[in-house]
């Protein structure tokens, strides 16, 4: 893989080494020499006792009629189990589950075969050492008697994988690439992205497109995921593809990560599903769009007639608005008698945001905007926006980038965003706008008394169903603008379990949550925390 460094930025594109078709299987298989790097420490400083622990054990499992594995503790009383027990090689104590009863003793063997399983790993792992007294010198087959052919099979179709490969690397900055590394951070630290591709989603090996980004990000994941490595990652597959598929990336000058976002979706979608991005992108079955896919509610009421019109429109992501008019405060300086004046900018809450996205707007006859075909006239109309279907992801972007036609200026919008580790996007549902307008006014007319009563029965109406769950989000990343609009710089945080990272470029650093609350975030990654909540 070519890698890139910072100062790498060259006018000319990125190159590709070699494709996936031209790389070759090597002809002899992998070795290594301790199962993981927890059993090299172990039998680095007791290989003696450690062998002499595990030998003793083997003999016992296999000894006829001994029954010494299948005794454990439960409180004080031993009892005898017929299921697989684990036996601890440093120490007598025997388990009836994969449970570490010391922090210190981190190695267990399963009472059935002898099969060693590493707590720290939280896996059985294979050691040349042990599994030479586990199987005997007449049953192992040693690897130099595999002929060529089985050599092959088995380096092409085997892999070491370290428990230390948890995706946690840098990305390169290769000339004004921080827009791009942000999300590829997000998409990487994402569940449903990561576990689609590290079970083989898209295959390069079977993929014909030239410099495709499928295929890059497959690459990522197998290298950060199946590697351990800590140094950062030059993804000139990944730039030079969207150097290719998009025009105005090309180049070295910095690019706005929302716009990317969009750009990376889309053309993922295509190259997983060699489609363009059309009409059937609502009932695509890509993960692309069964992860950010959603769908948007528009309802528009005319004042004259109250006729209404909705309308469905999928969207990827979410665009928020934030208050960008700052406060005057005035501040007394006792020193010189006087008072000084600033402007600042108040702080908002993410759903104070959510709140105006999705409040009613009236829109006035005289600006033309909408035309009723009923009144066949401009008419002032009420708009609302809702949330008809809820993706799995949702990215919610915040308009901190404001552009002014008449004084022809762009600016940045420092107003400080307020945002939850969890977020309840129940009240911006359809279903919850639906709940909240009144009842309509019964008609009390004949026809309706007496289908009222024909329908009635004794028998009691039926409960009502439960109502769903509400759909609870998690916060998966943020995105950080930092600097000015023209010379700013994206970082990115992202959380791996109950872990927060910083990642800077190729830097890579664990840090406390309330700094990721406090960031100036200019976008939020948020994933679903129950599946039964999706639909709204």
């Amino acid at each position: 893989m070519a890698t890139a460094t910072a100062t790498s930025a060259a006018a000319e594109p990125p190159k590709l080494i070699k494709k996936a078709s031209e790389v070759k299987t090597p002809t002899t298989a992998t070795q290594t020499s301790f199962g993981c790097k927890h059993i090299k420490d172990f039998l680095t400083h007791a290989r003696d006792k450690a062998t002499e622990e595990y030998t003793r054990l083997i003999r016992s499992i296999r000894q006829e009629g001994n029954v010494s594995g299948s005794i454990y503790k439960s409180g004080s009383t031993p009892q005898v189990s017929p299921e697989t027990t684990y036996m601890c090689i440093q120490c007598s104590a025997v388990t009836k589950a994969r449970e570490r009863h010391r922090k210190d003793h981190p190695f267990a063997v399963e009472s059935r075969e002898g099969f060693i399983f590493c707590h720290d790993c939280k896996d059985f792992v294979y050691d040349p050492t042990f599994e030479e007294i586990r199987s005997g010198n007449n049953k192992k087959r040693k690897h130099a008697a595999l002929s060529a052919d089985d050599k092959r099979l088995v380096s092409a179709n085997s892999t070491v994988i370290s428990c230390s490969a948890v995706g946690l690397r840098g990305l390169y900055n290769m000339g004004q690439t921080c827009f791009m590394s942000v999300i590829l951070q997000a998409l990487i630290h994402n569940p449903f992205i990561r576990t689609f591709y590290l079970s083989e989603g898209h295959r390069k090996e079977d993929c014909e497109r030239e410099a495709c980004t499928s295929c890059a990000l497959d690459d990522i994941f197998s290298d950060f995921f199946g590697q351990e490595k800590h140094e950062g990652y030059g993804a000139v597959h990944m730039l030079q593809g969207c150097w290719k598929e998009g025009g105005s990336l090309a180049g070295y000058s910095q690019q706005d990560a929302h716009e990317f976002l969009g750009f990376i979706l889309n053309s993922l979608h295509t190259a997983i599903t060699d489609e363009e991005e059309g009409k059937s992108s609502r009932h695509c079955p890509c993960v692309i769009h069964q992860s950010f896919g959603g769908l948007l509610k528009s309802t528009v009421t005319c004042s004259g007639c109250k006729n209404t019109s909705t309308a469905l429109d999928p969207f990827m992501d979410l665009s928020l608005d934030i208050r960008s008019t700052p406060v005057t405060k005035k501040k007394k300086l006792s020193l010189i008698n006087a008072t000084a004046t600033s402007k600042e900018h108040l702080p908002m809450d993410l759903t104070e945001c959510l709140d105006r996205f999705t409040s009613t707007e009236t829109l006035s006859a005289e600006a033309g905007s909408y035309n009723c075909r009923h009144c066949s006239s401009p008419q002032e109309v009420k708009k609302k926006f809702s949330l008809s279907r809820i993706p799995p992801i949702i990215p919610i972007h915040l308009k901190r980038f404001s552009h002014s036609k008449s004084l022809k200026e762009s600016s940045k919008i420092e107003t400080k965003i307020r945002f939850p580790t969890s977020l309840d996007l129940s009240p911006y549902t359809t279903s919850s706008a639906a709940r909240s307008k009144p009842p309509a006014p019964e008609n009390d007319t004949l026809v309706n008394n007496t289908d009222r009563n024909a329908d009635s029965d004794d028998a009691p109406d039926p409960a009502p169903p439960p109502p769903p769950p509400p759909p609870v989000y998690e916060l998966s990343s943020v995105v950080v603008h930092k600097g000015k609009i023209d010379n700013g710089h994206y970082v990115s945080y992202a959380r791996q379990g109950e872990d927060w990272f910083r990642f800077d470029d190729s830097m890579v650093v664990q840090v406390e949550e309330r700094e990721v609350l406090r960031a100036e975030a200019y976008m939020l990654f948020y994933v679903v925390g129950e599946i039964a909540g999706v639909m709204a």
